[in-house]
């Protein structure tokens, strides 16, 4: 089983009477979105950090660079490759982050 479709068996349950439902379901997916939310800002942080190790390299700040790649001034040297993925997966990263601070503040 997935852990969506766990997630979702765990919804019908509690959907059945939320009133009669173990407290400490709830407090184990707040350590769950907790624990998620410290390791998306971990990922971030290394990625920032890889972010970081390009603009020196190349003394070009990250969104120039993407700008310029996506119109492709920057060629497909494989660094320049590897720094627009890197710059996707932060994007990619504070979407996700930015989806489970909406979801814990509900």
């Amino acid at each position: 089983m997935s852990v969506l479709e766990k997630v979702r068996q765990l919804e019908k349950y509690i959907a059945v009477d939320s009133a009669t439902v173990d407290p400490v379901i709830s407090m184990a997916i707040d350590k769950l979105l907790a624990r998620e939310v410290a390791r998306m800002l971990e990922v971030k942080a290394r990625l920032g950090d890889q972010l970081k190790e390009f603009e020196k390299k190349y003394s070009l700040n990250t969104s120039d660079f993407y700008t310029r790649y996506k119109k492709g001034a920057m060629g497909d040297d494989m660094d320049f490759i590897e720094w627009a993925s890197t710059v996707e997966m932060m994007e990619n990263a504070e979407k996700r982050l930015a989806l489970l601070n909406k979801e814990s503040y509900s």
